[in-house]
């Protein structure tokens, strides 16, 4: 077993001890009860809702691929969702392991590369800004309602900084030619001290490389052209949030525990920050421990706000994930690999990469 598997199961580890120690902090007696009499009705809107959420993610996807000239089948738009869904929860880094897996199947359709990828970040974009408006308004209640002490108010700027930071850099690479060729003069420079300190420098192809940036910063100001080409998938992205929190609310109707929408919205934020990053995965142990917590500092029951908490997860994470599991055996350890390196720009693609 190599380095990263032994890695993965380490934080899975780490992950069901969590778990277990949220389910301790319950009354456990208090929670088979609440369990036996979930309501069926508003289970089952909270899975509808739950399945809406990501078919509008995969029409985000979908929309973005037709304005670039480049228009999918809608079952292989969601099949591509579902399986890069499923790697962002796997392996929460940012949503960078689903922008990989978007840009290798989408390189299997024939797209190029360079497209694929100015096709993914703008996906992403548009999906990961609303989560950063969630988390700013999440916080924001927070503050204003519940008396906060030094500490805590250290970590919420880190956090609000964190987002901040990852949104403007996002919003500047799309929307600015001059830092997009910055910022890709940049990587590339230290890309390169990189190859050179491992005396690895035929890593790096220059003018591959650079023809990989101009294809990209042609897709991306294709984009910016006429922003109005944008609206589309961008009200996906829209609904695809509500949807996502209607889905959080569903369950708490379905543990017979209705709450306000100002205090969905702070544990709802809460849910948003542990999945992107998350030390776990899946977030299992994080997500349930966090979410339950923050309900439960905010006034609600918490035997309540973890089962409420647990019918989310199950209706949002881990039955998605479940159907995902047959997609990802197309998958092999031979092409995964063989995808991540065809997901790098043209001309620092020259090694083999290790299987993870």
């Amino acid at each position: 077993m190599n380095f990263g598997r032994r890695r993965f199961w380490f934080a899975g580890l780490v992950g069901l001890a969590l778990f277990a120690a949220t389910l301790v902090q319950a009354d456990l007696k208090s929670l088979r009860q609440g369990l036996a009499q979930v309501d069926p009705f508003w289970t089952g809107m909270a899975l509808a809702a739950g399945a809406l959420s990501y078919l509008c993610i995969a029409g985000v996807l979908a929309q973005l691929l037709k304005e670039m000239k480049h228009p999918l089948k809608f079952a292989s738009v969601l099949r591509i969702t579902l399986l890069a869904c499923t790697l962002n929860h796997l392996m929460a880094l940012g949503g960078l392991s689903g922008v990989a897996a978007k840009v290798y199947m989408l390189a299997q359709k024939k797209i190029p590369p360079s497209r694929t990828l100015s096709v993914s970040m703008v996906h992403g974009f548009l999906t990961n800004t609303v989560a950063v408006v969630m988390i700013y308004l999440g916080f924001f209640l927070l503050y204003s309602q519940y008396k906060m002490n030094r500490k805590e108010m250290g970590i919420g700027g880190v956090v609000l900084a964190v987002a901040f930071a990852l949104t403007w850099i996002t919003v500047k690479v799309i929307v600015d030619g001059r830092f997009r060729k910055k910022a890709w003069r940049i990587s590339l420079r230290a890309y390169e001290r990189v190859c050179l300190m491992i005396k690895k420098p035929h890593w790096l192809q220059r003018r591959r490389a650079d023809a990989f940036f101009e294809n990209f910063d042609e897709s991306m100001n294709l984009f910016m052209a006429d922003p109005r080409r944008l609206w589309g998938a961008a009200s996906f992205a829209a609904l695809d949030w509500i949807f996502m929190f209607l889905c959080l609310k569903g369950s708490f109707l379905a543990a017979n525990h209705p709450v306000d929408n100002q205090t969905l919205l702070v544990g709802f934020a809460v849910g948003i920050f542990t999945g992107i990053f998350s030390i776990t995965p899946a977030s299992i142990g994080v997500m349930e421990g966090s979410m339950a917590g923050s309900f439960y500092l905010m006034g609600v029951d918490y035997e309540s706000a973890l089962l409420a908490t647990l019918i989310y997860r199950f209706a949002y994470y881990i039955l998605p994930l479940a159907v995902s599991i047959p997609l990802l055996r197309t998958l092999s350890p031979e092409s995964t690999s063989r995808g991540a390196h065809e997901a790098l720009p043209e001309g620092i693609k020259e090694t083999k990469l290790p299987n993870v």
